[in-house]
């Protein structure tokens, strides 16, 4: 792998942001398990999480932002950020989260995810 973790994370939130879930997708891994404890259920396979983001972006703004707070840097392959959503530049009440990513060392894709 030869972009850090982090650089990749970074790369999907803009996308998400941008509602292009295309290019987010060209960073999701075939066997990714995203967990977000919001559902019951992780989604499994790149078809799933292509699924929740496609639904996800349909029922937002525009206006609506993924902003990144803090992000660590240390590990090539994992990685854990602070966030926040803002609407207009506003930050969104109760909108803070933290999450959790680990990427193939074979593929480079991600494989994990976790939001809390």
């Amino acid at each position: 792998m030869t972009t850090p973790a982090h650089n990749l994370i970074q790369s999907i939130y803009e996308a998400i942001n941008r509602r292009d879930v295309n290019a987010a997708m060209e960073w999701i891994d075939d066997q990714c398990i995203y967990e977000d404890l919001n559902f019951s259920q992780p989604f499994k396979g790149k078809e799933a999480v292509r699924q929740l983001l496609e639904e996800s972006c349909q029922g937002i703004p525009d206006e609506l932002k993924f902003v990144i707070d803090d992000i660590t840097t240390g590990d090539p392959l994992a990685v854990g950020i602070l966030w926040h959503v803002e609407l207009d530049g506003i930050p969104f009440p109760n909108g803070r989260g933290v999450s959790f990513y680990r990427f193939s060392e074979v593929t480079g894709k991600l494989v994990l995810a976790r939001d809390l």
